[in-house]
């Protein structure tokens, strides 16, 4: 059996996977032929094209330096035409093309930020993606999707009550710097709703599949595969799933439908010889 890079990756420590080659990984299963060197080889020249600027310790300043690189040189910003175009999820079309979607824009933020071993993280605001550069004094939000734009914190809450109405208030804990396993996991699940709207069924079980390994413990992602495995005609990949979630989580509370489901699902592959 292969595993998938992606996968093998999700079994590491969370502080040793670089969001780059995870994200340049998981866009080998829409791309094949992807040479993940050549897009890291794009992002050092990027972070040594910011580096030349000097800015500094200031996380003003080094906003500023990366802002002009990534913006006004390389015209990074938001494909606002096109914005659930698959493509603008998948980090090496965004840094071939210099358009994308604010998560995608941002991880080529935070990763120059990590050639450059300044203090750049991702900002999960509900419905809305950004950067956050620290210094002992202040730090700055930026939002890489409008143009690498700066936000003040009256900005994002006016962003989030847009977004969400009086569903959810505002909390400065939203500004708190993510991971890189949570912007992954935002990644695959922006990229599993495309799919799913789109009805791109081979597509979404490789999603779910990715989905699956960055959080084994959720058993949602192996059901809805096999459900999607069902849809395509794959039974043994359904029942493999299911199976596999069986053995994940035994006594959830939702294990007696499973396990019928399976039987039938075995029962119509018995059918079927």
């Amino acid at each position: 059996m292969t595993f998938h890079p992606f996968d093998l990756l999700m079994e590491l420590q969370t502080d040793q996977i670089r969001l780059d080659c995870a994200a340049l990984h998981l866009a080998r299963d829409a791309y094949p032929t992807l040479n993940v060197g050549r897009y890291l080889r794009k992002l050092d020249a990027l972070a040594e094209q910011v580096a030349d600027q000097r800015p500094g310790l200031a996380a003003n300043l080094r906003y500023l330096a990366m802002q002009r690189v990534l913006v006004s040189e390389h015209g990074l910003r938001g494909n606002e035409k096109d914005y659930y175009a698959p493509e603008n999820c998948y980090l090496n079309r965004v840094l071939d093309l210099g358009r994308g979607m604010p998560i995608t824009l941002s991880m080529i933020w935070i990763e120059v930020g990590r050639r450059l071993k300044w203090p750049v993280a991702g900002v999960a605001l509900p419905g809305h993606f950004i950067v956050r550069f620290d210094d002992p004094e202040r730090f700055v939000l930026a939002d890489p999707f409008y143009d690498g734009r700066t936000l003040s914190i009256d900005e994002c809450q006016e962003l989030v009550e847009n977004g969400f109405g009086n569903q959810l208030s505002f909390s400065t804990d939203f500004l708190k710097p993510v991971g890189t396993r949570a912007v992954l996991l935002r990644l695959l699940r922006n990229l599993r709703n495309i799919y799913l709207s789109r009805n791109e069924l081979p597509q979404l079980a490789n999603i779910l599949r990715r989905l699956a390994a960055i959080e084994p413990t959720n058993g949602r992602h192996l059901q809805e595969l096999a459900a999607v495995c069902c849809r395509l005609g794959d039974m043994r990949g359904a029942c493999a799933h299911l199976e596999l979630y069986l053995h994940r989580s035994p006594h959830a509370h939702d294990s007696p439908l499973v396990r019928r489901n399976l039987k039938q699902l075995q029962a119509a592959l018995v059918a079927r010889n």
